[in-house]
């Protein structure tokens, strides 16, 4: 359970930051992936899970190739096992 915890958080820790650098407004992905402004910020805070289908959707909406988007999220997994803890 803890490492799934772990990737939860780091998805969403990857997720606000590709909004961040991207500039992508929050309601517009929110929209996307036919969830509330509320949900993402579940999903950030490694609170409520993706689905797959949400995960294609961020990346296709986010221009993300799988490759780069699995390079953030091990770059991220160190910051959020340290929040989990």
């Amino acid at each position: 359970m803890h490492m799934k915890a772990t990737y939860n958080l780091a998805i969403g820790i990857v997720l606000k930051e590709l909004q961040n650098e991207r500039r992508v407004d929050r309601e517009k992905l929110a929209t996307a992936l036919e969830i509330s402004d509320a949900e993402i910020t579940l999903i950030e805070n490694g609170e409520q899970r993706m689905t797959a289908g949400e995960l294609i959707v961020m990346l296709t909406t986010l221009e993300l190739a799988w490759e780069d988007f699995m390079q953030r999220l091990q770059n991220k997994m160190p910051e959020a096992e340290a929040k989990i803890r």
